[in-house]
């Protein structure tokens, strides 16, 4: 059972975990990035449908699929088309199973490697729906 909160907690989060993204390096950043882009997602979320808590959210919007999140608000493909499924870095058997765009949290937090340019691909897409996110949240 997920942990619900409101539209400002997300909205402070976002703002909070983006600011941390840009003030420490690597996999630290992918892995602050991608939480603050899931806030700022269902934060819009939250403000479009003029809901205040997560648990108004239907069960789609609760997921770690930012691919999904930024599709349900109809964005252009090129915001972000970058976020893609990344192939580990060779490192034995498990560098067959690619690592899918709901998964890459758990891939930065348990440091499992990537493919630099797979990696490098999405962060680039993680920032663009950042960007999106900052515009829509004025923060």
């Amino acid at each position: 059972m997920p942990l619900h909160v409101t539209h400002r907690d997300l909205a402070n989060s976002y703002a909070r975990l983006r600011d941390a993204a840009d003030n420490n390096p690597g996999t630290v950043s992918h892995l602050l990035r991608f939480y603050s882009v899931e806030c700022g997602l269902k934060a819009v979320a939250l403000r479009r449908t003029n809901l205040q808590r997560t648990d108004q959210l239907p069960d789609y919007l609760l997921s770690h699929d930012l691919r999904r999140l930024a599709a349900h608000f109809r964005l252009n493909a090129a915001e972000y088309q970058q976020l893609v499924d990344c192939r580990r870095a060779a490192s034995g058997q498990l560098a067959a199973a690619p690592v899918t765009v709901p998964r890459l949290h758990e891939a930065w937090r348990y440091g499992a490697g990537l493919d630099p340019e797979d990696e490098q691909r999405c962060v680039a897409g993680l920032t663009s729906l950042g960007n999106w996110c900052r515009k829509e949240l004025g923060r």
